[in-house]
């Protein structure tokens, strides 16, 4: 009677083994790979909604800055203006990247920063009751704060003027309310901090945003926009490439649409009113 295996038979069985698990791993990464966009597009899809409740509660208005006095509440302290909606916010860079302002696919390596007087015009309060600690500074002065984020606001809903209130945008269905990217605001002429990126790209402009790989999102964005639905796009390079560039050195895209910064653009996807 036999008793056990073969060298042979044992040998079988483990090149089966083998061939299985080669097959499968790629099935199970692909697998928690959409398991993490799923979660990634239920928090943009909640802070989407999140966006829609605050203006409700404040005359049909998103996040704002105020641009007489330079106070630029909306485009960088958004997130914890729209807490109260979520009942969450962006943790200090002390702790662990979680909750709905992180996406899990993003790499746990870039932090959002406020210096100088970003920090102080929130330093102490609401800075504090925020949940936030003072990384520079003492006392009642604090010159850096950081904190967890990997979704970025669209700079224009921010500053467009007589484009903050939700019925004055043409395309809400086609306008960006937040994308993925590496700062707390985002606008045309700043698509090298988007998280669809996989190159370094040493022609850009500003180093900080051209330095790290990503991981490429599989060569997208996932994309809030103002009627409150959220969905995953391909991002498309210019001609060449993730690294396209225009006249002005700046980074060259088809979609999302490359435009220069500041409150004259009038670009579809970014303003409330736009030119075809």
């Amino acid at each position: 009677m036999r008793k056990g295996f073969t060298l042979i038979e044992l040998l079988v069985v483990i090149a089966i083994i083998a061939i299985l698990a080669a097959i499968l791993f790629p099935v199970f990464a692909q697998a928690k790979a959409a398991a993490k966009q799923t979660q990634n597009l239920s928090n943009l899809k909640q802070l989407g909604l999140a966006g829609q409740m605050y203006a409700i509660d404040f005359d049909d208005c998103l996040p704002a800055d105020n641009l007489t006095t330079g106070q630029n509440w909306g485009r960088y302290y958004w997130p914890f203006l729209i807490k109260p909606y979520v009942k969450d916010a962006p943790p200090d860079a002390a702790g662990v990247p979680s909750g709905f302002y992180w996406s899990p696919l993003a790499p746990k390596t870039n932090y959002q920063v406020l210096l100088g007087h970003r920090a102080q015009a929130v330093w102490p309060e609401p800075a504090k009751s925020w949940g936030l600690k003072c990384y520079s500074g003492s006392g009642n002065t604090c010159r850096e704060l950081r904190y967890w984020t990997t979704y970025s606001i669209n700079e224009h809903v921010t500053d467009f003027p007589g484009g903050l209130v939700l019925t004055a945008w043409q395309s809400p269905s086609e306008s960006f309310f937040l994308l993925e990217a590496t700062d707390s605001e985002i606008e045309g002429d700043e698509l090298d901090e988007l998280y669809s990126r996989t190159k370094n790209c040493t022609n850009f402009p500003d180093p900080d945003n051209a330095d790290a790989t990503f991981g490429g999102h599989n060569g997208g964005t996932t994309i809030s926009y103002i009627d409150g639905h959220a969905k995953w796009r391909k991002t498309t390079w210019g001609r060449q490439g993730e690294c396209s560039i225009d006249g002005s050195g700046n980074p060259l895209l088809v979609f999302p649409p490359t435009t220069d910064g500041g409150v004259a653009v009038r670009v579809k996807g970014w303003t409330p009113i736009f030119q075809e």
